[in-house]
């Protein structure tokens, strides 16, 4: 069954903020595809990390960041995730991640980048984990520290907060502390052999 859910006075705070954080942050969109889910902004490298395919990503070095496009992720049914939703989700995911290898190749703001990482709030649970290394992400547990610590649980916050705003059958049963903060990276070498020109993941849509 479903529900229609209306946006509340938070939720319009949330994407008004949102908004001007892309801005502030120049996220943009680097495809006019309708079915891509995601954005890229850039960012220094917070950290030096030797990656699995031997990429080597220097401390403030340049790279790219991947953000979720919030309002083209596919609803989340008001039951929950089932098998079609997930279905649907990753084509998208997937769909996604060769336009940007695509960008990569063209866009002369991605062309010397040679990784795309960040923190992500998320769920990882052994099943997830499995999916992002298929994909060709690597995850990372991020350095202990109290500014890691602080800045986990705002982003933790804020990724519930935009949940709730743009998907709010996902927050349902999950409160901010199911989150986990940690670090993601997909090397350029990685996005272009598994999504570029020629690759399998390029030429197979339906994966």
């Amino acid at each position: 069954m479903k529900r229609n859910i209306k946006k509340d006075l938070l939720d319009e705070l949330v994407v008004a903020f949102d908004r001007r954080q892309r801005r502030k942050l120049n996220i943009w969109e680097f495809t006019d595809d309708p079915q891509c889910i995601l954005r890229v902004s850039l960012a220094r490298s917070r950290w030096e990390q030797q990656l699995a395919d031997g990429s080597f990503i220097r401390r403030d070095e340049i790279i790219g960041r991947a953000h979720l496009w919030n309002d083209r992720v596919p609803p989340l049914p008001v039951a929950g995730p089932d098998l079609r939703w997930a279905r649907e989700a990753r084509q998208r995911f997937v769909h996604s991640l060769r336009l940007l290898a695509h960008a990569a190749l063209e866009d002369p703001r991605l062309i010397a980048i040679r990784g795309f990482g960040g923190p992500a709030p998320f769920s990882y649970t052994a099943p997830a984990l499995a999916i992002a290394e298929r994909l060709g992400f690597e995850v990372y547990h991020l350095p202990p520290s109290l500014w890691n610590t602080i800045e986990g649980k705002v982003s933790n916050l804020w990724v519930w907060l935009l949940r709730r705003a743009f998907n709010r059958p996902s927050i349902w049963g999950a409160g901010s502390k199911q989150l986990e903060y940690r670090f993601y990276w997909l090397s350029r070498e990685k996005l272009l052999a598994l999504y570029g020109p020629g690759s399998e993941g390029h030429a197979t849509r339906n994966t």
